[in-house]
């Protein structure tokens, strides 16, 4: 596909008329509408609908609009790529990550990373997966630390994913719990109790590993953050599953104990299969992630 006649048709739908988008690009009309025409003769099908006032887009001609968008703005971004690798060396990364891993993992391998690439600049922000993964596809980050919670990882072409480690969950109880003496928790033990979560994803977890317990959870407080989670646990007002990678920063009046056979995540680097300029530094900050993980491996409390 024609590249520059799709940014054309692009300018047509934005103009609304085939005259201002020619004026606009500095083509002449006759240029603009040969452009059109050859775009049309390539799909087979009309694109747009002439009217007094100008075009309209065809069902075909929306299609097209919403693909070639995308397909522009990674065009755009490889471009910008290229031109700030011939112009300067990276001088920094975004990264996004988990919360979980932010509370642990981040930081260690960000001192790993700096010890090895001093001169360039890590920027850090924190979102869920089904969040991060968008913004990397489309170049707002360089890495994202991802999970495989619920809904999983999607299978994309521009999608590299590499394993970190296995994050099995364990549970947060109030200090005088019943269940507080065990050294290990079944699930089904907790079938009565209110749950504290957060977001839909990590509610799905917990049915899910609940359902094979043979009970469904009652979800009464909904909170977004580790740290209120653990004040409403530690309150007697719920329990809660966390990733183990968390443990490094619980609450000294909330008790931690692991689960009998229990529900795992694997934590992922995902980057782009083709990162433009930040390859070289974001190589070493992938390599700094593995070893700060695998130097994390531990056996399960």
């Amino acid at each position: 596909m024609d590249l520059i006649a799709l940014r054309s048709f692009r300018e047509v739908h934005r103009t609304g008329s085939i005259t201002a988008a020619a004026r606009v690009l500095g083509y002449t009309q006759s240029a603009l509408s040969r452009q059109l025409a050859s775009l049309e003769t390539g799909l087979g099908t009309p694109l747009l609908r002439r009217h007094a006032r100008g075009v309209r887009l065809t069902p075909a001609g929306e299609a097209l609009l919403a693909h070639g968008t995308a397909i522009l703005r990674h065009v755009d971004h490889a471009e910008r790529d290229v031109r700030a690798s011939l112009e300067q060396p990276v001088t920094s990364l975004r990264v996004g990550s988990v919360p979980s891993a932010v509370a642990s993992l981040l930081p260690r391998a960000l001192t790993a990373f700096t010890a090895e690439v001093p001169l360039v600049r890590v920027t850090f922000t924190e979102e869920v997966t089904p969040t991060l993964l968008p913004r990397l596809l489309d170049g707002d980050l360089d890495c994202a630390v991802v999970t495989s919670y619920p809904p999983g990882l999607p299978a994309h072409a521009d999608l590299a994913v590499t394993p970190l480690l296995d994050d099995p969950l364990v549970c947060v109880l109030p200090r005088d719990h019943p269940v507080a003496a065990l050294d290990v928790v079944p699930l089904a033990a907790l079938a009565e109790e209110t749950w504290v979560e957060d977001y839909e994803g990590a509610a799905s977890a917990l049915a899910m590993a609940c359902a094979r317990a043979g009970f469904t959870p009652r979800i009464d407080v909904e909170c977004g953050g580790w740290l209120g989670k653990q004040a409403f646990v530690a309150e007697g007002h719920g329990v809660m599953l966390a990733p183990r990678l968390l443990l490094p920063s619980p609450r000294p009046d909330a008790l931690i104990r692991p689960l009998a056979d229990p529900p795992r995540r694997s934590v992922y680097a995902a980057t782009r299969r083709r990162p433009g300029s930040a390859a070289a530094p974001l190589d070493a900050f992938v390599r700094a992630l593995t070893r700060t993980a695998t130097a994390d491996a531990r056996p399960e409390v």
